[in-house]
């Protein structure tokens, strides 16, 4: 950006943020997505410039368990990093347990769900149904830091929440119970501005972003209709510490450098990326790859890394070994 001078300002994206102990590069953040950003997924956003990146949903209740495929949402490489874990629940303790483990793991930052709208994870008092109990989130929000304190001593791990607009239309749960949680140690918030009701239909209200950042004394991160780069420095602008790209950066993680001011890669280049990421989901899952990888293809030919009849094939592949044919892996 240049000023009236004509003196390059520095890009606001690019400026270090500090979320408690955690010292960030820059201020664009891969949001965590249940079923999406594993491992490898998260390795792709890193290559296009993602600052800061973060596991799937967790349950807490798993890891308090020991149940193995829970656990496995723990791997991760230094490649990923730093790396943020993201819990969900509704118990104090299981939770405090869990972000023990987790920071045991290597997280760099514990994350707590106080958003997800989806109904078997609210029906249990955990996600967005939180916001309806501030003081019991308030009271998770301090025992997840007092566990990691004791887990890391000294390495300064901070403890994050992110929530919603509310549950329904006008009740601003989110803004009523947010600086509770910052209160009880939440070092920063991350807020979707839709209401539980809307899932994620209609548009994201970042009017209420903006409020809570004037309000809050700890970085609020805005979610929510990032789309580019003017979306993502308008956020900025409105007083938001960093911004989250999340569905619409599925099958474009080329996105990221778009929004830090590169130009659109071209075809040759998406495509060499949509091979390196299936060889990488392939290493990682096998023959689970097949069908984690079909959420991809449709998007990757939107987004014009694929043409129409790969990715027909694509989706049609039964294995691992069909879908390495196809990309010439």
């Amino acid at each position: 950006m240049t000023g009236v001078t004509g003196v390059v300002a520095p890009d606001p994206l690019l400026e270090p943020l500090a979320v408690g102990g955690l010292s960030l590069e820059r201020r664009l953040f891969m949001a965590p997505m249940a079923g999406l950003t594993t491992s490898a997924f998260r390795r792709s956003v890193r290559r296009w410039g993602a600052g800061l990146v973060f596991t799937e949903m967790i349950s807490a209740y798993g890891v308090h368990y020991d149940n193995r495929r829970t656990l496995d949402y723990f791997a991760h490489g230094e490649d990923e990093r730093p790396l943020g874990f993201q819990l969900f629940g509704a118990d104090a303790d299981v939770l405090a347990d869990a972000a023990g483990r987790a920071v045991a793991a290597g997280a760099d930052l514990v994350d707590l769900n106080m958003a997800c709208p989806v109904r078997k994870v609210v029906k249990t008092g955990a996600g967005a149904a939180l916001l309806a109990e501030p003081e019991r989130a308030a009271g998770i929000i301090a025992a997840v830091v007092e566990a990691v304190e004791d887990a890391a001593p000294g390495r300064g791990v901070p403890v994050t929440v992110k929530i919603r607009a509310g549950l329904r239309d006008g009740d601003e749960l989110g803004r009523l119970t947010a600086p509770r949680l910052v209160a009880a140690g939440a070092a920063a918030v991350c807020i979707h501005p839709r209401t539980a009701a809307q899932l994620y239909r209609g548009h994201a209200d970042h009017a209420v972003t903006f409020a809570l950042a004037a309000e809050l004394e700890v970085p609020v991160i805005a979610s929510g209709d990032v789309d580019g780069r003017e979306a993502a420095l308008r956020l900025l602008e409105g007083g938001a510490a960093a911004v989250m790209l999340a569905r619409g950066a599925l099958g474009a993680p080329w996105l990221f450098a778009q929004v830090l001011g590169a130009a659109e890669p071209p075809p040759a280049e998406k495509l060499a990326e949509v091979r390196r990421f299936a060889a990488e989901v392939i290493a990682d899952l096998g023959g689970r790859a097949v069908g984690y990888l079909r959420q991809f293809w449709p998007r990757f030919r939107r987004h014009g890394a694929l043409d129409k009849p790969l990715s027909m094939r694509l989706m049609q592949a039964r294995s691992e070994a069909e879908l390495g044919t196809l990309l010439g892996l």
